[in-house]
This record gives C-alpha cells, sequence and structure tokens, in this order.
C-alpha cells in the first residue's frame, strides 16, 4: 500500500485529503477494530442496560469513533475549546470552516445557532465585561445523533466508492519497524495475524491510547498523551439567566 491507516476518526479526513488533493491515484488500507457505521448498534437500547460488548464497544469503536453516536455539536470558532490555535497559529479558524464544508457536503445540518444581533446582544456583552468576563460568539452546528450516523455512513461510502480499502474488525497490534523506520503494521484478524506493509503509516489513536502507548514504550518511541478540557458551569443569578434565555 502506500497509505495505512489506523484507528478511529482522524483517518476519515486523512483520507479524504489523500484523495482529493494529490494529484496521482494512492493505494490506501484503513483499518479499523470495530465494525462498519451501519453494523453498530448498541444492545442497550433493548436491554436498557450496558452488555459490555465483546470484542469491542459498538458505541466508542468502529468507523468515525464514538462521533457517530455524538450529539454531535460542532463548535465553529477558534476561541472555544482545546489548543488547536496554540498549536497551528492563525490558521486555526480557516482550518475549522474547511472542515465545517466538509461536514456539510455529507449532510451535515445547514443551520447554524449562536449567531444573534440587536441591542439586547450588545447590552449581556457589555454587562459581562463589566463582571470580569469574555462572552463568545460561537456559531454551533447540530448534528445530532441520529444525522450524525447517516453523515458518516456518506463519507464511508464515498471512500469506498474512491478506493479505500477498509478492513472491520481488525486491530493493529504492533508496527513494523526497520533501521527504526515504520514500514507496515502487524494485523490481528479473525483468521489470524499478518504483516502489512506500506510506505506511510498513520496511527490515529484518538482518546484510545493504551495500544499505542504500548507499542511506544516498547519501541522506545517518544510520546504524550493529549489533555482533556473540562468545562465548568458558572450559575448567574436568576434574572440573569431569564434575560439571556429571552434574548437567544
Amino acid at each position: 500500500y502506500d497509505l495505512i491507516i489506523v484507528a478511529p476518526a482522524l483517518p476519515i479526513f486523512t483520507a479524504l485529503e489523500l484523495l482529493r488533493k494529490s494529484s496521482t491515484p494512492h493505494k490506501i488500507l484503513l483499518v479499523e477494530k470495530g465494525k462498519p457505521v451501519e453494523k453498530r448498534h448498541c444492545p442497550k437500547d433493548k436491554t436498557g442496560v450496558c452488555v459490555n460488548c465483546k470484542p469491542t464497544c459498538a458505541i466508542t469503536t468502529g468507523f468515525s469513533g464514538a462521533g457517530a453516536f455524538s450529539d454531535g455539536k460542532l463548535s465553529l470558532s477558534y476561541q472555544v475549546g482545546g489548543e488547536l490555535p496554540d498549536l497551528i497559529g492563525e490558521i486555526a479558524q480557516e482550518l475549522i470552516d474547511y472542515t465545517d464544508k466538509i461536514y456539510l457536503e455529507f449532510g451535515a445540518d445547514p443551520k447554524i445557532e449562536g449567531i444573534y444581533e440587536g441591542p439586547d446582544i450588545k447590552d449581556i456583552r457589555k454587562r459581562a465585561i463589566q463582571a470580569g468576563l469574555q462572552l463568545v460568539d460561537c456559531p454551533i452546528r447540530h448534528l445530532g445523533t441520529e444525522k450524525a450516523q447517516q453523515l458518516y455512513l456518506n463519507i464511508q461510502n464515498y471512500l469506498a466508492d474512491n478506493g479505500v480499502e477498509m478492513l472491520f474488525n481488525t486491530e493493529c497490534e504492533n508496527i513494523i519497524l526497520e533501521d527504526s523506520v515504520c514500514k507496515g503494521v502487524r494485523l490481528r484478524e479473525k483468521d489470524g495475524v499478518r504483516d502489512v506493509y506500506a510506505k506511510q503509516v498513520v496511527i490515529a489513536t484518538g482518546r484510545a491510547v493504551r495500544t499505542a502507548g504500548k507499542i511506544c514504550a516498547e519501541h522506545n518511541i517518544a510520546h504524550k498523551p493529549g489533555t482533556v478540557d473540562i468545562g465548568v458551569r458558572v450559575e448567574c443569578r436568576n434574572e440573569i439567566m431569564e434575560k439571556i434565555n429571552k434574548v437567544l
């Protein structure tokens, strides 16, 4: 292969970019430990309780990762959440807008929440400044759980139609190194273990860092777990919230 991509959501956009930006065809393999989108169904819908699905959880594992079962609110402002502006600089908003267009292309709801004008908003912003707070204008695109699954299915089908080979229910056990260069991956499938080689390998672990961390430690590869944002809710006086809710 020209490229092997391992694990949940990031490979979707990695494969899309390579398909669209490269002037020559590429032979791409996408490896996923879970199931394709259309086969991901949580038994809890019928049982009412988690049954600890084996070998993988239907919600957290599979094409597009946990995003397929998320309510899917896309914050379209670089000022909200994460360290993206610190990592890539001024192009953060440009990149967010670019990614948003991809979601729209594959079926996201065109309606945007969180854009409001008028004197009432100016008054709220003024009072926020007086209280030492910053009121951030954050457009939000709401995908919704059901629409998110269909959206990711559309992307999955697009990749398949454009020649991306996808291996589901397949786990990456290890990477294959030759003179400190990654040449491929060792895959565990239902029929056993096999080695697959490529010119380039992308390991996109998402939040499931256990396997990747183990592999990095085994091969003395430097790695650092990413941070997780934690939101803090600050309760305002009731009359303030009443005004804000009325305006919104």
